[in-house]
Protein backbone atom coordinates (compact mmCIF):
# COMPACT_ATOMS: atom_id res chain seq x y z
CA UNK A 1 0.00 0.00 0.00
CA UNK A 2 1.16 3.29 -1.27
CA UNK A 3 1.96 5.69 1.78
CA UNK A 4 -0.18 8.22 0.45
CA UNK A 5 -3.43 5.73 0.82
CA UNK A 6 -2.13 4.80 4.15
CA UNK A 7 -2.11 8.39 5.15
CA UNK A 8 -5.15 9.23 3.26
CA UNK A 9 -7.04 6.47 4.94
CA UNK A 10 -5.91 7.48 8.61
CA UNK A 11 -7.18 11.38 7.89
CA UNK A 12 -10.58 9.99 7.27
CA UNK A 13 -10.55 8.27 10.73
CA UNK A 14 -8.89 11.03 11.92
CA UNK A 15 -12.03 13.36 10.47
CA UNK A 16 -14.30 10.23 11.81
CA UNK A 17 -12.87 11.32 15.37
CA UNK A 18 -12.78 14.78 14.95
CA UNK A 19 -16.56 14.77 14.19
CA UNK A 20 -17.84 12.45 16.63
CA UNK A 21 -15.84 13.77 19.35
CA UNK A 22 -17.22 17.42 18.14
CA UNK A 23 -20.85 15.42 18.66
CA UNK A 24 -20.55 14.79 21.91
CA UNK A 25 -19.05 17.93 22.66
CA UNK A 26 -21.94 19.49 21.39
CA UNK A 27 -24.44 17.22 23.24
CA UNK A 28 -22.22 17.97 26.36
CA UNK A 29 -22.88 21.84 25.65
CA UNK A 30 -26.20 21.27 24.78
CA UNK A 31 -26.97 19.68 28.21
CA UNK A 32 -25.25 22.67 29.86
CA UNK A 33 -27.08 25.12 27.69
CA UNK A 34 -30.50 23.79 28.07
CA UNK A 35 -30.15 23.99 32.04
CA UNK A 36 -28.72 27.55 31.77
CA UNK A 37 -31.26 28.79 29.85
CA UNK A 38 -33.72 27.49 32.31
CA UNK A 39 -31.42 28.57 35.20
CA UNK A 40 -31.53 32.57 33.15
CA UNK A 41 -35.68 32.64 32.89
CA UNK A 42 -36.09 31.42 36.48
CA UNK A 43 -33.21 33.57 38.13
CA UNK A 44 -34.99 36.54 36.30
CA UNK A 45 -38.58 35.38 37.28
CA UNK A 46 -36.72 34.97 41.15
CA UNK A 47 -35.54 38.49 40.86
CA UNK A 48 -38.87 39.68 39.71
CA UNK A 49 -40.70 38.21 42.70
CA UNK A 50 -38.17 39.57 44.89
CA UNK A 51 -38.67 42.67 44.43
CA UNK A 52 -42.66 42.49 44.80
CA UNK A 53 -42.25 40.61 47.74
CA UNK A 54 -39.64 43.43 49.23
CA UNK A 55 -42.16 46.38 48.35
CA UNK A 56 -44.70 44.07 49.96
CA UNK A 57 -42.67 43.84 52.94
CA UNK A 58 -42.01 47.76 53.22
CA UNK A 59 -45.70 48.14 53.25
CA UNK A 60 -46.38 46.25 55.46
CA UNK A 61 -43.97 47.22 57.93
CA UNK A 62 -45.07 51.23 57.14
CA UNK A 63 -48.76 50.00 58.01
CA UNK A 64 -48.27 47.90 61.13
CA UNK A 65 -45.35 49.34 62.99
CA UNK A 66 -47.82 49.48 66.17
CA UNK A 67 -49.71 45.83 65.07
CA UNK A 68 -49.21 42.77 67.12
CA UNK A 69 -45.84 40.58 66.15
CA UNK A 70 -48.11 37.89 65.35
CA UNK A 71 -50.75 39.39 62.86
CA UNK A 72 -47.75 40.77 60.91
CA UNK A 73 -46.04 37.61 61.00
CA UNK A 74 -49.71 36.27 59.30
CA UNK A 75 -49.17 39.17 56.89
CA UNK A 76 -46.03 38.70 55.50
CA UNK A 77 -46.98 34.88 55.11
CA UNK A 78 -49.89 36.01 53.11
CA UNK A 79 -47.72 37.99 51.18
CA UNK A 80 -45.32 35.59 50.75
CA UNK A 81 -47.52 33.36 49.34
CA UNK A 82 -49.13 35.58 47.02
CA UNK A 83 -45.57 36.30 44.92
CA UNK A 84 -44.28 32.88 45.46
CA UNK A 85 -47.64 30.36 45.66
CA UNK A 86 -46.21 26.92 46.63
CA UNK A 87 -42.98 26.40 45.22
CA UNK A 88 -40.34 28.60 47.66
CA UNK A 89 -40.39 28.37 51.75
CA UNK A 90 -39.64 31.10 53.56
CA UNK A 91 -36.97 31.61 56.66
CA UNK A 92 -36.55 34.00 59.44
CA UNK A 93 -32.86 33.98 60.72
CA UNK A 94 -32.73 30.50 59.61
CA UNK A 95 -35.79 29.44 61.18
CA UNK A 96 -38.66 27.84 58.73
CA UNK A 97 -41.76 30.32 58.72
CA UNK A 98 -43.69 29.00 55.80
CA UNK A 99 -42.63 26.02 53.68
CA UNK A 100 -45.64 25.30 50.85
CA UNK A 101 -43.61 22.98 48.86
CA UNK A 102 -43.66 19.19 49.55
CA UNK A 103 -39.51 19.18 50.49
CA UNK A 104 -37.63 19.87 53.01
CA UNK A 105 -34.68 22.00 52.57
CA UNK A 106 -31.60 22.71 54.87
CA UNK A 107 -31.16 26.42 54.84
CA UNK A 108 -27.55 26.41 56.16
CA UNK A 109 -25.97 23.80 53.27
CA UNK A 110 -28.06 25.51 50.49
CA UNK A 111 -26.21 29.18 52.02
CA UNK A 112 -22.80 27.28 52.22
CA UNK A 113 -22.92 26.43 48.83
CA UNK A 114 -24.20 29.62 47.33
CA UNK A 115 -21.99 31.76 49.49
CA UNK A 116 -21.91 35.01 48.00
CA UNK A 117 -18.56 37.03 46.84
CA UNK A 118 -20.26 40.64 47.66
CA UNK A 119 -20.97 40.76 51.22
CA UNK A 120 -21.98 43.41 52.72
CA UNK A 121 -25.57 44.56 50.59
CA UNK A 122 -28.78 44.12 52.57
CA UNK A 123 -30.14 42.21 49.50
CA UNK A 124 -28.13 39.52 48.27
CA UNK A 125 -29.36 36.67 45.43
CA UNK A 126 -27.42 33.76 45.20
CA UNK A 127 -28.40 32.63 41.54
CA UNK A 128 -25.14 33.39 39.29
CA UNK A 129 -24.71 29.88 38.79
CA UNK A 130 -27.60 26.72 38.93
CA UNK A 131 -27.21 25.22 41.78
CA UNK A 132 -28.57 21.40 41.02
CA UNK A 133 -29.67 18.99 43.33
CA UNK A 134 -30.76 15.75 43.58
CA UNK A 135 -33.80 14.29 45.65
CA UNK A 136 -35.35 11.18 46.96
CA UNK A 137 -32.93 9.68 43.88
CA UNK A 138 -35.27 10.50 41.06
CA UNK A 139 -35.95 14.73 41.13
CA UNK A 140 -33.54 17.09 40.30
CA UNK A 141 -34.25 20.76 41.59
CA UNK A 142 -32.51 24.00 40.56
CA UNK A 143 -32.64 25.97 43.36
CA UNK A 144 -32.28 29.80 44.27
CA UNK A 145 -31.68 31.68 47.42
CA UNK A 146 -31.92 35.12 49.01
CA UNK A 147 -32.15 37.20 51.47
CA UNK A 148 -33.88 40.49 53.08
CA UNK A 149 -32.32 42.60 55.87
CA UNK A 150 -33.18 45.23 57.97
CA UNK A 151 -32.93 46.79 61.45
CA UNK A 152 -36.01 44.47 62.52
CA UNK A 153 -36.72 42.03 59.81
CA UNK A 154 -33.84 38.85 58.60
CA UNK A 155 -35.79 36.61 56.09
CA UNK A 156 -34.42 33.82 54.02
CA UNK A 157 -35.72 32.52 50.92
CA UNK A 158 -35.47 29.67 48.72
CA UNK A 159 -37.51 28.35 45.73
CA UNK A 160 -36.68 25.89 42.96
CA UNK A 161 -37.76 24.70 39.63
CA UNK A 162 -38.28 21.15 38.94
CA UNK A 163 -35.81 20.38 35.79
CA UNK A 164 -35.93 16.48 36.44
CA UNK A 165 -37.67 15.82 32.67
CA UNK A 166 -34.71 18.01 30.97
CA UNK A 167 -32.21 16.56 33.23
CA UNK A 168 -33.02 13.18 32.08
CA UNK A 169 -33.62 13.80 28.65
CA UNK A 170 -30.15 15.68 28.66
CA UNK A 171 -28.43 12.55 30.58
CA UNK A 172 -30.14 10.09 27.90
CA UNK A 173 -28.66 11.72 24.57
CA UNK A 174 -25.20 12.79 26.67
CA UNK A 175 -24.89 8.75 27.39
CA UNK A 176 -25.57 7.61 23.92
CA UNK A 177 -23.64 10.29 22.27
CA UNK A 178 -20.78 8.97 24.32
CA UNK A 179 -21.37 5.36 24.16
CA UNK A 180 -21.57 5.78 19.91
CA UNK A 181 -17.84 8.35 20.44
CA UNK A 182 -16.79 5.33 22.64
CA UNK A 183 -17.13 2.58 19.90
CA UNK A 184 -15.96 4.83 16.94
CA UNK A 185 -12.75 5.92 19.10
CA UNK A 186 -11.96 2.30 19.70
CA UNK A 187 -12.57 1.11 16.33
CA UNK A 188 -10.33 3.75 14.27
CA UNK A 189 -7.98 3.85 17.44
CA UNK A 190 -7.59 -0.15 16.31
CA UNK A 191 -7.23 0.45 12.70
CA UNK A 192 -5.02 3.63 13.04
CA UNK A 193 -2.63 1.41 15.78
CA UNK A 194 -2.27 -0.94 12.65
CA UNK A 195 -1.53 1.17 10.02
CA UNK A 196 0.60 3.80 11.95
CA UNK A 197 3.03 0.65 13.61
CA UNK A 198 3.54 -0.50 9.70
CA UNK A 199 4.54 3.13 8.76
CA UNK A 200 6.54 4.21 11.96
CA UNK A 201 8.78 1.40 11.45
CA UNK A 202 11.24 2.34 8.75
CA UNK A 203 10.91 5.95 10.47
CA UNK A 204 11.76 4.29 13.59
CA UNK A 205 14.92 3.07 11.54
CA UNK A 206 15.61 6.45 10.32
CA UNK A 207 15.13 7.92 14.01
CA UNK A 208 17.80 5.90 15.58
CA UNK A 209 19.78 6.60 12.75
CA UNK A 210 19.85 10.37 12.81
CA UNK A 211 20.35 9.87 16.37
CA UNK A 212 23.44 8.05 15.89
CA UNK A 213 24.60 10.98 13.24
CA UNK A 214 23.80 13.43 15.66
CA UNK A 215 26.23 11.13 17.96
CA UNK A 216 29.08 11.52 15.03
CA UNK A 217 28.26 8.49 13.28
CA UNK A 218 28.01 9.72 9.61
CA UNK A 219 28.79 5.93 7.91
CA UNK A 220 25.41 4.84 9.21
CA UNK A 221 22.83 4.25 6.13
CA UNK A 222 19.25 3.05 6.37
CA UNK A 223 17.26 0.76 4.04
CA UNK A 224 16.16 2.30 0.63
CA UNK A 225 14.94 -0.58 -1.05
CA UNK A 226 11.86 0.18 -2.96
CA UNK A 227 9.92 2.92 -4.56
CA UNK A 228 7.63 4.18 -1.95
CA UNK A 229 8.17 7.62 -0.17
CA UNK A 230 9.77 6.05 3.10
CA UNK A 231 12.66 4.34 0.10
CA UNK A 232 13.00 7.79 -1.43
CA UNK A 233 13.33 9.36 1.95
CA UNK A 234 16.11 6.61 2.94
CA UNK A 235 17.83 6.68 -0.10
CA UNK A 236 17.91 11.05 0.81
CA UNK A 237 19.15 10.87 4.16
CA UNK A 238 22.30 8.35 2.83
CA UNK A 239 22.65 11.26 0.76
CA UNK A 240 22.59 13.92 2.95
CA UNK A 241 25.02 11.93 5.64
CA UNK A 242 27.22 11.09 2.80
CA UNK A 243 27.16 15.16 1.95
CA UNK A 244 27.40 15.83 5.85
CA UNK A 245 30.77 13.74 6.22
CA UNK A 246 32.10 15.56 3.01
CA UNK A 247 31.51 19.06 4.53
CA UNK A 248 32.89 18.08 7.54
CA UNK A 249 35.90 16.86 6.28
CA UNK A 250 35.84 20.13 4.28
CA UNK A 251 35.40 22.16 7.46
CA UNK A 252 38.38 20.53 9.09
CA UNK A 253 40.34 20.85 6.68
CA UNK A 254 39.97 24.46 5.93
CA UNK A 255 39.94 24.99 9.61
CA UNK A 256 43.54 23.46 10.22
CA UNK A 257 44.77 25.47 6.73
CA UNK A 258 43.29 28.51 8.60
CA UNK A 259 45.22 28.09 11.48
CA UNK A 260 48.04 27.59 9.80
CA UNK A 261 47.71 30.55 8.02
CA UNK A 262 47.59 32.59 10.50
CA UNK A 263 50.93 31.19 12.28
CA UNK A 264 52.73 31.16 8.79
CA UNK A 265 52.11 34.76 7.83
CA UNK A 266 52.97 35.82 11.85
CA UNK A 267 56.03 33.72 11.38
CA UNK A 268 57.07 35.39 7.60
CA UNK A 269 56.42 38.49 8.36
CA UNK A 270 58.55 38.53 11.47
CA UNK A 271 62.45 38.10 9.85
CA UNK A 272 61.62 40.61 7.02
CA UNK A 273 59.92 43.06 9.54
CA UNK A 274 62.91 42.99 12.08
CA UNK A 275 65.04 43.73 9.05
CA UNK A 276 63.01 46.75 8.14
CA UNK A 277 62.96 48.10 11.73
CA UNK A 278 66.50 47.82 11.92
CA UNK A 279 67.13 49.91 8.80
CA UNK A 280 63.86 52.45 9.77
CA UNK A 281 66.53 52.95 13.38
CA UNK A 282 69.41 53.09 11.27
CA UNK A 283 67.81 55.88 9.29
CA UNK A 284 66.46 57.39 12.12
CA UNK A 285 70.07 57.34 14.83
CA UNK A 286 72.92 57.45 12.21
CA UNK A 287 73.72 59.74 9.79
CA UNK A 288 73.89 58.03 6.35
CA UNK A 289 74.80 59.78 2.93
CA UNK A 290 72.50 60.49 0.75
CA UNK A 291 73.34 56.93 -1.50
CA UNK A 292 73.15 54.91 1.58
CA UNK A 293 70.19 56.39 3.13
CA UNK A 294 68.55 55.68 -0.55
CA UNK A 295 69.37 52.38 -0.04
CA UNK A 296 68.08 51.84 2.86
CA UNK A 297 65.02 53.18 1.67
CA UNK A 298 65.02 50.49 -1.31
CA UNK A 299 65.47 47.91 0.50
CA UNK A 300 62.50 49.15 3.15
CA UNK A 301 60.49 49.08 0.25
CA UNK A 302 61.24 45.79 -1.61
CA UNK A 303 60.64 43.95 1.48
CA UNK A 304 57.55 45.67 2.11
CA UNK A 305 56.58 44.60 -1.36
CA UNK A 306 57.57 41.35 -1.04
CA UNK A 307 55.54 40.86 1.82
CA UNK A 308 52.19 42.07 0.41
CA UNK A 309 52.95 39.14 -2.77
CA UNK A 310 54.02 37.09 0.13
CA UNK A 311 51.07 37.39 2.15
CA UNK A 312 48.61 36.51 -0.71
CA UNK A 313 50.86 33.22 -1.59
CA UNK A 314 50.54 32.19 1.44
CA UNK A 315 46.33 32.51 1.40
CA UNK A 316 46.91 30.41 -2.26
CA UNK A 317 49.46 28.03 -0.48
CA UNK A 318 46.74 27.16 2.32
CA UNK A 319 43.92 27.24 -0.21
CA UNK A 320 41.69 29.78 1.49
CA UNK A 321 42.52 31.84 -1.42
CA UNK A 322 40.82 31.41 -5.07
CA UNK A 323 40.72 34.96 -6.39
CA UNK A 324 43.69 34.01 -8.98
CA UNK A 325 45.46 37.41 -8.30
CA UNK A 326 48.78 36.09 -7.89
CA UNK A 327 49.94 32.87 -9.20
CA UNK A 328 53.24 30.65 -8.62
CA UNK A 329 55.40 31.81 -11.44
CA UNK A 330 58.68 30.13 -11.49
CA UNK A 331 61.53 32.10 -12.57
CA UNK A 332 64.97 31.52 -13.90
CA UNK A 333 67.34 32.79 -10.69
CA UNK A 334 70.63 33.49 -10.37
CA UNK A 335 71.59 32.02 -7.04
CA UNK A 336 74.93 33.80 -6.42
CA UNK A 337 72.58 36.74 -6.29
CA UNK A 338 69.67 34.99 -4.58
CA UNK A 339 72.27 33.74 -1.70
CA UNK A 340 73.49 37.73 -1.28
CA UNK A 341 69.83 39.37 -0.71
CA UNK A 342 69.53 36.35 1.59
CA UNK A 343 72.63 37.12 3.21
CA UNK A 344 71.25 40.96 3.63
CA UNK A 345 67.85 40.01 4.81
CA UNK A 346 68.94 38.36 8.01
CA UNK A 347 72.16 40.54 9.02
CA UNK A 348 69.81 41.89 11.73
CA UNK A 349 69.12 38.86 12.59
CA UNK A 350 72.18 37.11 12.83
CA UNK A 351 73.47 40.13 14.46
CA UNK A 352 71.56 39.55 17.47
CA UNK A 353 73.42 36.70 18.76
CA UNK A 354 76.49 37.80 16.64
CA UNK A 355 76.72 34.42 14.53
CA UNK A 356 78.47 35.05 11.44
CA UNK A 357 76.82 33.48 8.20
CA UNK A 358 78.86 31.83 4.97
CA UNK A 359 77.59 31.41 1.40
CA UNK A 360 78.88 29.17 -0.71
CA UNK A 361 77.95 28.68 -4.46
CA UNK A 362 79.61 26.38 -6.51
CA UNK A 363 79.41 27.07 -9.33
CA UNK A 364 79.38 30.77 -8.81
CA UNK A 365 77.33 30.77 -12.54
CA UNK A 366 74.71 28.12 -10.90
CA UNK A 367 71.27 29.40 -12.45
CA UNK A 368 67.65 27.51 -10.78
CA UNK A 369 64.31 27.95 -11.84
CA UNK A 370 62.17 28.66 -8.80
CA UNK A 371 59.32 31.05 -7.16
CA UNK A 372 62.12 33.56 -5.46
CA UNK A 373 59.99 34.86 -2.59
CA UNK A 374 58.63 31.57 -1.50
CA UNK A 375 62.26 29.84 -1.69
CA UNK A 376 63.54 33.72 -0.11
CA UNK A 377 60.73 32.25 2.71
CA UNK A 378 62.12 28.64 2.90
CA UNK A 379 65.51 29.83 3.30
CA UNK A 380 65.22 32.67 5.80
CA UNK A 381 63.07 30.02 7.66
CA UNK A 382 65.95 27.36 7.73
CA UNK A 383 68.64 30.11 8.89
CA UNK A 384 65.62 31.79 11.74
CA UNK A 385 65.84 28.14 13.24
CA UNK A 386 69.62 27.71 12.87
CA UNK A 387 70.33 30.81 14.98
CA UNK A 388 67.84 29.76 17.15
CA UNK A 389 70.17 26.39 17.57
CA UNK A 390 73.49 27.99 17.81
CA UNK A 391 75.42 29.80 20.30
CA UNK A 392 76.68 32.92 20.31
CA UNK A 393 79.82 33.84 18.24
CA UNK A 394 78.94 30.44 15.68
CA UNK A 395 78.26 30.41 12.29
CA UNK A 396 75.95 29.38 9.62
CA UNK A 397 76.72 27.98 6.11
CA UNK A 398 74.17 28.73 3.55
CA UNK A 399 75.52 26.71 0.51
CA UNK A 400 73.71 26.63 -3.39
CA UNK A 401 75.15 23.48 -5.31
CA UNK A 402 73.97 21.45 -8.97
CA UNK A 403 72.03 19.47 -6.84
CA UNK A 404 71.00 21.21 -3.37
CA UNK A 405 70.26 23.79 -1.65
CA UNK A 406 71.55 23.76 2.37
CA UNK A 407 71.81 25.67 5.33
CA UNK A 408 74.50 23.82 8.20
CA UNK A 409 74.34 24.47 11.85
CA UNK A 410 76.60 23.59 14.19
CA UNK A 411 73.70 23.81 17.23
CA UNK A 412 73.15 21.53 19.83
CA UNK A 413 70.64 19.00 17.06
CA UNK A 414 67.50 17.47 17.01
CA UNK A 415 66.97 14.14 18.59
CA UNK A 416 66.75 11.39 15.98
CA UNK A 417 63.19 10.11 17.03
CA UNK A 418 61.85 14.07 15.85
CA UNK A 419 63.32 14.21 12.99
CA UNK A 420 60.47 12.49 11.11
CA UNK A 421 57.89 15.06 13.04
CA UNK A 422 59.45 18.31 12.44
CA UNK A 423 57.92 19.49 9.10
CA UNK A 424 54.14 18.66 10.97
CA UNK A 425 52.24 21.24 11.60
CA UNK A 426 52.82 22.54 15.04
CA UNK A 427 54.85 20.37 15.88
CA UNK A 428 58.08 21.80 18.01
CA UNK A 429 61.11 19.93 19.30
CA UNK A 430 61.75 22.17 22.46
CA UNK A 431 57.99 23.87 23.73
CA UNK A 432 58.95 25.18 26.22
CA UNK A 433 62.05 27.70 24.59
CA UNK A 434 59.52 27.76 21.17
CA UNK A 435 57.54 29.41 23.33
CA UNK A 436 59.51 32.02 24.77
CA UNK A 437 60.84 32.71 21.27
CA UNK A 438 57.25 32.92 20.11
CA UNK A 439 57.80 29.57 17.64
CA UNK A 440 54.33 28.18 16.82
CA UNK A 441 56.01 24.92 15.14
CA UNK A 442 55.10 26.15 11.52
CA UNK A 443 58.14 27.08 9.87
CA UNK A 444 59.46 23.38 8.56
CA UNK A 445 56.05 22.64 8.05
CA UNK A 446 55.61 25.90 5.38
CA UNK A 447 59.43 24.78 4.12
CA UNK A 448 58.07 21.08 3.19
CA UNK A 449 54.35 23.03 1.07
CA UNK A 450 56.74 25.17 -0.65
CA UNK A 451 59.06 22.12 -1.87
CA UNK A 452 56.25 20.00 -2.83
CA UNK A 453 54.86 23.40 -4.61
CA UNK A 454 58.15 23.52 -6.52
CA UNK A 455 58.39 19.78 -7.05
CA UNK A 456 61.68 19.37 -4.60
CA UNK A 457 62.37 17.62 -2.01
CA UNK A 458 63.11 18.83 1.57
CA UNK A 459 65.85 16.82 3.49
CA UNK A 460 67.47 17.30 6.99
CA UNK A 461 69.95 15.75 8.60
CA UNK A 462 71.25 16.00 12.37
CA UNK A 463 73.23 14.92 15.21
CA UNK A 464 72.98 15.97 18.67
CA UNK A 465 75.57 18.51 20.00
CA UNK A 466 76.89 18.68 16.35
CA UNK A 467 74.18 20.27 14.50
CA UNK A 468 71.71 20.47 11.43
CA UNK A 469 71.42 20.50 8.26
CA UNK A 470 68.76 21.22 5.70
CA UNK A 471 68.79 20.81 2.53
CA UNK A 472 66.10 21.15 -0.63
CA UNK A 473 67.00 18.92 -3.46
CA UNK A 474 66.23 20.38 -6.70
Amino acid sequence: MKLFTKIFLQVICVVLLLSSGIFFYTTYRWKNQSIQNINSYENSRFQTNISKFENMLMRIKSKTQDTDDKIREKMIIYAFRQVFHDSAVLYQDGKEQYNGTKYEFDLQNIRNLTKNKHDGFENDIYCDKPLISKTNGNVFLLFYFSRYSSTDMNYQIVTYKDITGVQKQSQTLFYQAGGFTLFLVLFVGFFLFLTLRKIMEPLTRLKEAAVSVANGNYEIKVPSEGKTELAQVGKSFNLMTGKVREQIEKLSSVNKAQRQLLGSLAHELKTPMTAIIGYADTLLTVRLSPKRQEIALDYIRNECRRLSRLSVKMLELTGLYETGEAEFVPVEVQMNQFLEDVKKLVTYRLQEKKICLEIHCNPEELRKTFDPDLMMSAVTNFIDNAVKASDENSKIVLEATQNHLSVQDYGKGIPEEDLKRVTEAFYMVDKSRSRVKGSVGLGLALCQKIADIHGFQLEITSHLGKGTIVSVLW
